[in-house]
């Protein structure tokens, strides 16, 4: 009877800690539902909010018997139910623990018609232009699923939603298989043979210098003049040692990020290449490919030198005050910059907005609405520009592409970018799901750009001249420029 009674506590006992561990894993799911209700303005723009509703009961459902990269991959293809950009798992977070645990393999892929190719590689073993039919026996069409669960989408981005996809493929295996290489079947261009290699994962540090050989170092700001010289003399001697993207008889200004580096280089570095491209009176080439954005007043003051009209970009912000916002802003608004701005709230569009996101109570929605400044602006480059996007140009850089095809300043070129012209989520602060530790951002603030009255409807930025497969295209794009440049087109 006793060894009866003791089998019961011990079964006892055993539900009690499965229903602790169900209680704690939901803690994950329910404080994620809370963060996007408390935290974002209008985290339904683009979705019923039934169907989050609908998406998130689905994700219960299976929660506890995925591993832990698994889980990134279902909080992330939950959370794109918003079509929000800013509100999706950190990548950076969860692709550099993947990275300590097992290595990165110095490879960038891409998608192309629902194939996977090799864009470049670190490896001869593995060549570029290579078609990949598997990864650590995940066949392609696998690993790509996986990719897009794992991208950030802003709106029914497709294309870019692609783009964004690779850069979590790799990652993805690894932890998924519990692999430090990946072996990749492939088939070699050329002879069109099946083959395969197997790719040692390296750790981060080893790792940097084929990397830099992938992706090689270039300003934030990169100018590269008709002459191909550069802003400096280090700019010129770096573009002597390898091949930009460059056609002579126009400028090229390059804007890698619009939050990278320190604010004065930033404005100094765009500031003396505008007035030495006004010297050269050449057209203008803006490529913001890969750009994913960043701070709006940067955006703000490239579109200031490029504009023929004042507009203010964004027009509008909404903005919500949650408790992890509050403290943020309360901090922005305090010591010498509280004076400046309590003496700027009348001239300054930047002291109105600290002022008023830092005075918003708690629970507030708020909207703040931006003025041009008035008069015209002497720094404007009035010759030809064109502009160049692809599908990781996102956020900032999307704002500004819409204004620049909406008031006709020049061709788009490229492909569709991540996102509608009239605006996008933003302003999103990091929080970590307690259970799973999976760090998620979750935007406080909606940028608009244009007027618009149902956001749900919007579609991404079209370019007026496409140039599909955009890592394949840069002949045929420097053969459109070389065109372009002997009869531009001028608003």
């Amino acid at each position: 009877m006793k060894r009866v009674n003791g089998w019961a506590q011990a079964l006892a006992l055993l539900g009690f800690f499965a229903t602790l561990g169900m209680g704690r894993a939901q803690d994950d799911l329910d404080s994620l539902d809370r963060w996007v209700r408390d935290m974002h303005p209008a985290p339904f723009l683009r979705c019923e909010e039934q169907t989050w509703k609908d998406a998130l009961e689905e994700t219960r459902e299976r929660w506890l018997e995925l591993e832990w990269v698994d889980k990134v991959r279902a909080t992330n293809a939950l959370l794109q139910v918003l079509q929000d950009s800013h509100t999706a798992v950190s990548g950076w977070h969860w692709v550099r623990d993947v990275e300590r645990e097992w290595g990165t393999v110095p490879v960038m892929l891409a998608i192309e018609g629902r194939a996977l190719w090799v864009r470049a590689s670190a490896s001869p073993n593995l060549p570029e232009h290579a078609r990949v039919l598997s990864i650590n026996g995940l066949d392609a069409e696998s690993c790509i699923a996986a990719g897009i669960d794992l991208a950030s989408m802003e709106g029914p981005s497709t294309k870019a939603t692609e783009r964004n996809a690779v850069h979590g493929i790799l990652p993805y295996v690894m932890a998924h298989t519990r692999s430090d290489s990946v072996t990749v079947a492939f088939v070699r261009p050329g002879s069109g043979l099946p083959e395969q290699c197997t790719l040692p994962g390296l750790r981060p540090r080893q790792a940097r210098g084929h990397w830099k050989s992938l992706v090689p170092f270039q300003p934030v700001v990169d100018w590269t003049f008709p002459d191909r010289t550069g802003l400096t003399r280090w700019d010129t001697r770096r573009l002597e040692l390898r091949e930009e993207m460059h056609v002579k008889g126009h400028t090229v200004l390059k804007i890698n990020s619009f939050s990278d580096g320190g604010w004065r280089k930033f404005h100094r570095r765009l500031d003396r290449g505008f007035d030495l491209a006004e010297t050269w009176g050449a057209p203008l080439v803006l490529d913001l490919r890969g750009n994913l954005g960043g701070m709006s007043p940067r955006m703000e003051a490239l579109w200031n030198h490029v504009a023929l009209t004042r507009t203010a970009l964004p027009t509008a912000l909404v903005a919500k005050q949650s408790r992890r916002t509050l403290r943020s802003n309360q901090r922005a608004y305090k010591g010498f910059r509280k004076r400046w701005v309590d003496n700027h709230l009348q001239n300054s569009e930047e002291a109105k907005y600290i002022y008023q996101m830092a005075t918003l109570p708690l629970g507030e929605v708020d909207t703040l609405q931006f003025r041009p400044q008035p008069g015209p602006n002497r720094w404007t480059f009035r010759g030809p520009v064109a502009l160049i996007i692809d599908g990781e140009s996102a956020s900032a850089t999307v704002s500004f592409a819409g204004a620049f095809q909406a008031t006709g300043r020049g061709p788009v070129l490229g492909e569709a970018c991540m996102g509608p012209a009239v605006g996008t989520m933003g302003n999103p602060h990091l929080m970590t799901l307690p259970h799973s530790r999976i760090v998620v951002s979750i935007s406080t603030a909606v940028y608009m750009a244009q007027e618009c009255r149902d956001w749900a409807a919007t579609t991404p930025i079209q370019p007026d001249v496409p140039f599909p497969a955009m890592w394949q295209s840069e002949d045929a794009l420097k053969a459109w420029l070389t065109e372009w440049e002997q009869a531009p087109n001028v608003p």
